[in-house]
């Protein structure tokens, strides 16, 4: 979900409002295109497209920020969705096109001083950083990243008090500062940084009703909070509403549509998550857009919803199809917390030997995704059903 926020984030930040200032230049309307084109491709996850149309964006205006990031949206895009955070190689070309971004707008920047379009640039990209190395475990790295991203929308928000755009930035901040990992709030207390949930939740609402770019990425990430179980804004209702009302207006992206199954998922709607699962299925293979990479969300989405129900034989069917296929692919996040997830299935069976198998495959792969401990912890004990009947949430959980 939160990879899914990042896409629309940098998507959102490329259009920004232009606001030139008397030491600055206006794009040419073919550029301001180009840049709308190359978006469109990106939501669309038609990468050439993008490429070709950023690549205009440089030729005319070498380091505007609607061209760095555009350039380090298709790259960070390609490493989520078209690698599945699996490929290494990618990844590297990934960190080195932000840098030499986060480079290009500074380089702006000494020639336009005032453009808040700059900073809020800037800022997207320190947060970006962030969160990679939020979910790479960096926490050091992770909490200096953050600060810089709030520093440059702040200064963005001073040049001009009335771009609420910057406020999605700084909700962000102030929402996930306040609910991160303990050594995050370590670290925050000794730098007298703290972050408030309701701030962040009133800014970010502030953003979904003002802000002129940044609406619809605010929506994906109050989605996100509202499907937060235990938390006080849980509203899993209402992020159905926001979901439906993108997935309407970005019809061809698939992960549009898998987020209104995780939401239909929240509200119990398991029917629903069914038919929309399958077909989510059904369209890998014909729908260019649906990749083979996106079988094992599918199946996912499939397997838990029967485990909801108490259809553990039914979830042990269609766990077992799914991994004939994902054990074809190159390990991916999905794939791996669906092999966690059939052993979960063996222990309620009473299958022991075949879920231990499984929490030892999952231990065979790098701990990319955060999943080793909770193997560990399966491999000691076996899985449980809670006395609740809660499964937990359909996305793979990371302790």
């Amino acid at each position: 979900m939160r990879k899914i926020i990042v896409l629309v984030l940098c998507t959102c930040l490329l259009v920004t409002a232009y606001v030139p200032s008397r030491a600055e230049i206006k794009l040419r309307p073919d550029i301001m295109a180009y840049a709308t084109e190359g978006i469109n491709g990106v939501y669309s996850l038609d990468y050439p497209t993008a490429q070709k149309n950023i690549q205009l964006v440089f030729e005319a205006y070498p380091d505007h920020p609607f061209a760095h990031f555009g350039n380090a949206m298709i790259a960070w895009s390609r490493y989520e969705y078209e690698f599945e955070t699996s490929d290494d190689a990618q990844r590297k070309v990934f960190e080195n096109i932000l840098d030499d971004s986060i480079e290009g707008i500074k380089r702006w920047l000494k020639k336009y001083p005032n453009d808040p379009n700059g900073y809020m640039g800037l800022g997207a990209l320190y947060g970006l950083r962030a969160m990679f190395s939020m979910r790479n475990r960096s926490w050091v790295t992770a909490y200096f990243s953050g600060r810089r991203a709030i520093k440059n929308l702040e200064k963005s928000l001073a040049l001009d008090p009335t771009y609420y755009d910057a406020y999605f930035g700084l909700g962000i901040y102030q929402y996930f500062a306040g609910t991160l990992p303990n050594v995050i709030k370590v670290l925050a207390k000794i730098v007298a940084i703290k972050g408030n949930p309701d701030t962040g939740v009133r800014q970010l609402n502030l953003a979904r009703e003002k802000a002129m770019f940044t609406s619809d990425s605010a929506k994906l990430i109050l989605i996100e909070v509202q499907n937060t179980r235990g938390s006080k804004f849980y509203n899993p209702q209402k992020s159905l509403e926001f979901i439906r009302a993108l997935h309407a207006k970005y019809p061809n992206n698939p992960l549009m549509h898998y987020v209104e199954v995780i939401c239909l998922y929240e509200t119990k709607n398991y029917e629903e998550v069914t038919t929309k699962a399958q077909y989510f299925l059904d369209q890998i293979g014909k729908n260019p857009f649906y990749k083979d990479i996106y079988i094992a969300r599918a199946y996912t989405a499939l397997g838990t919803t029967q485990m909801a129900q108490g259809n553990f034989e039914g979830a042990r069917v269609i766990f077992e199809q799914g991994q004939q296929l994902v054990r074809k692919q190159e390990p991916s996040r999905w794939g791996v917390w669906n092999e966690l997830r059939l052993g979960q299935v063996y222990d309620v069976l009473g299958q022991r030997e075949k879920a231990i198998a499984q929490y030892q495959y999952v231990l065979s792969f790098k701990d990319k995704w955060g999943f080793d401990e909770r193997a560990k912890a399966l491999m000691k004990k076996p899985y449980e059903v809670p006395a609740n009947g809660d499964i937990g949430p359909l996305p793979p959980q990371q302790n």
